[in-house]
């Protein structure tokens, strides 16, 4: 088996449906594997009703990185394709993905184009963080005008190049590099853990690339989008401050630390903010 295809869900039950149909219809020969993370949902017997997936069910949410790492232990593939339950493959995308990394040996990573629901594109590819960037972003203001160049660069999303960093919807990657690198650290619970793993493939010397001749459909945060805003800013600040203790210095962290605290009073204005805007 070449290519081993690897999701993770957690009450996924509305969208693992049209992920694993779409994978199917790439007329391309994989092995699925579907993690559950513990669901409390109809999940589970949704992607029980397809034979062809290998199901784990772990009795507790162990995680993205970890739930990942456990799948690639059963997986057989020499190529690991880590996919959102949130994600719809458009034709062919897994085979150009694979045939893009069999024609470039120095390449580790391949990501597709990630469109939204009316088919524009989802720019979200970003620097590796940095104290400037996450300041930005933990105060909400990653988005506001000349500051948000700061954590995006200026890409030509109609273009396949070498990046630094890709949205963790849809990674293609080499086992063998995978491997060498560790995998994911599965201290991070939730965020960060896919940027970690890119680093620390980058720091190697191999290439990050994005391919726009595969396209995926995202809809971003279907599963994120169940927890409160106090406990996603804390799981999110808990990963980016285990991300900084891994690749930056303390005198960093140090600085970072205030803009962590003023997270969460930018959390709660962001949301309320949301909710009148509904």
């Amino acid at each position: 088996m070449k290519i081993s295809v690897i999701i993770v869900t957690y009450n996924s039950e509305k969208s693992i449906r049209n992920c694993l149909s779409s994978v199917f219809s790439n007329q391309l020969e994989t092995e699925v594997i579907v993690v559950d993370n513990n669901s409390n949902d109809k999940t589970v017997e949704v992607v029980k009703q397809s034979p062809k997936v290998k199901l784990i069910q772990n009795s507790e949410n162990l995680g993205f990185g970890k739930a990942n790492n456990i799948a690639v232990k059963i997986a057989s593939g020499d190529f690991l394709f880590f996919l959102n339950p949130d994600c719809v493959l458009e034709n062919n995308t897994i085979k150009n993905l694979v045939s893009y990394l069999d024609s470039n040996s120095n390449v580790a990573v391949v990501g597709p184009k990630l469109l939204n629901s009316d088919n524009s594109v989802q720019t979200e590819i970003t620097r590796f963080p940095n104290l400037l960037s996450e300041s930005f972003t933990l105060l909400r203001l990653h988005r506001v005008g000349f500051l948000k160049n700061f954590v995006y660069p200026k890409l030509d999303y109609e273009k396949t190049q070498e990046v630094e960093h890709l949205m963790g919807a849809a990674l293609l990657i080499r086992r063998e590099i995978f491997e060498e690198v560790g995998g994911f650290d599965e201290k991070f619970f939730l965020w960060f853990e896919e940027t970690d793993l890119l680093k620390r493939i980058k720091d190697l010397g191999y290439k990050i690339i994005y391919y726009t001749e595969a396209r995926v459909n995202h809809l971003i945060g279907q599963s994120t989008k169940q927890l409160n805003f106090i406990h996603k800013q804390t799981i999110w600040n808990k990963s980016l401050l285990h991300y900084f203790k891994k690749h930056q210095n303390w005198v960093t962290i140090l600085v970072l630390l205030p803009f962590v605290v003023l997270s969460y009073p930018a959390a709660l204005v962001s949301y309320l903010v949301k909710k009148i805007d509904r």
